[in-house]
């Protein structure tokens, strides 16, 4: 299976003649309901849920957001771990940046992804060390108009230094979202106040609001602590670029989370009706090509500002009827008049694909 996809993504660079600079990866979680795989287990996820799972890994490419590769894990594993594997499915490649969520980021996969001939653009998870260089910037009165930039909805004010990650020179950007600082801070107070309420009703609370409470009461200097690094990214990019192009890059990643919906949602990938684990992998394989088939109808569609989607159901009404003369037997068929926005849609995919449609 892995052989198969890297011919097909080959073979679609040629076809679209595409030159990718940077590739998006990241994983999502697939559940079990009353189903007995040997690839499902129980265990940590970022839903919260006790169903068995399997993972999946997608790496797209960052401009068009055509899937490039898939690989699906077994249970709950560490996110940083799949990032290796999918290096070997991915092969060595000159001057790509491979782009990931800090939950994937490790030093291991720092290094090795360079030595694959990647650059690295990552979100770094905030250890003490991290911290520090953080505070520094932070010192700096980083919320001022020199720093600030916007991208689509989000304000972000920003600073770049220079910076080692396992030994490789690269830079970091230090990003405020003050809108989303305000939110967590507010989502924190909620949740402190509930487990107080909690508490005085002799309910158990979650463990990690145990920090913020004496007894019963709020222990605000905590509170205040915690706060600190509300609304707080760091960015790790191996390539020196502009501040605003590291943030771009780094949170267009969104767009495979983006992916990942469209096939639970719209190719039913969520929904697996098999247990033996070949047939787990046949029907996620499935859904990863029809994604991939929309990605492409996507992409040929963008200069009418259409999703592959939105093409499809615009094309439900076109059909032909099939007439064969009773006496002759000849065969010929009939064209239902196609709509300008048909026509369109038809031309971009192709125009040879009009002209049939259109005799």
């Amino acid at each position: 299976m892995d052989g198969v996809q890297r011919k097909i993504f080959a073979r679609l660079k040629t076809v679209l003649d595409l030159d990718p600079k940077a590739y998006l990866y990241d994983i999502t979680n697939v559940y079990f309901y009353d189903l007995c795989c040997p690839l499902a287990k129980r265990g940590h996820n970022p839903d919260g849920r006790e169903d068995p799972q399997v993972q999946i890994g997608l790496a797209v490419t960052q401009k068009e957001g055509l899937p490039i590769f898939h690989k699906v894990y077994e249970g709950p594993i560490f996110d940083a771990k799949t990032l290796p594997d999918i290096l070997l499915s991915l092969g060595t490649v000159e001057d790509v940046s491979l782009v990931w969520d800090r939950g994937v980021s490790s030093k291991l996969n720092i290094r090795q992804v360079r030595q694959a001939g990647f650059d690295v653009l990552c979100g770094l998870p905030l250890n003490k060390a991290l911290k520090r260089d953080v505070d520094k910037v932070l010192t700096e009165k980083i919320v001022s108009l020199k720093h600030k930039v916007r991208l689509k909805s989000s304000t972000f004010y920003l600073q770049k230094k220079k910076y080692r990650a396992e030994r490789i020179s690269g830079h970091i950007v230090v990003c405020l979202n003050e809108r989303e600082r305000q939110a967590t801070r507010e989502r924190r107070h909620d949740e402190v106040d509930r487990a107080l309420e909690l508490l005085k009703k002799k309910k158990p609370i979650k463990d990690g609001l145990r920090k913020y409470l004496t007894g019963n009461t709020i222990n605000h200097e905590a509170v205040r602590k915690g706060e600190r690094y509300d609304g707080i990214s760091v960015i790790f990019s191996s390539r020196d670029l502009f501040e605003e192009e590291i943030v771009q890059g780094y949170f267009e990643k969104d767009r495979v989370g983006k992916n990942f919906l469209c096939m639970k949602g719209v190719m039913d990938m969520d929904r697996v009706r098999f247990w033996l684990a070949s047939r787990v992998k046949g029907h996620i394989f499935v859904c990863y090509l029809a994604y991939l088939l929309l990605s492409v109808l996507s992409y040929k569609l963008k200069d009418l500002k259409m999703t592959g989607t939105e093409g499809l159901e615009i094309l439900e009404t076109m059909y032909r009827v099939n007439l064969t003369d009773s006496k002759s037997q000849n065969k010929f068929f009939k064209t239902v008049t196609l709509s300008r926005t048909q026509e369109d849609i038809l031309k971009a995919v192709s125009p040879r694909l009009l002209a049939k449609w259109s005799v």
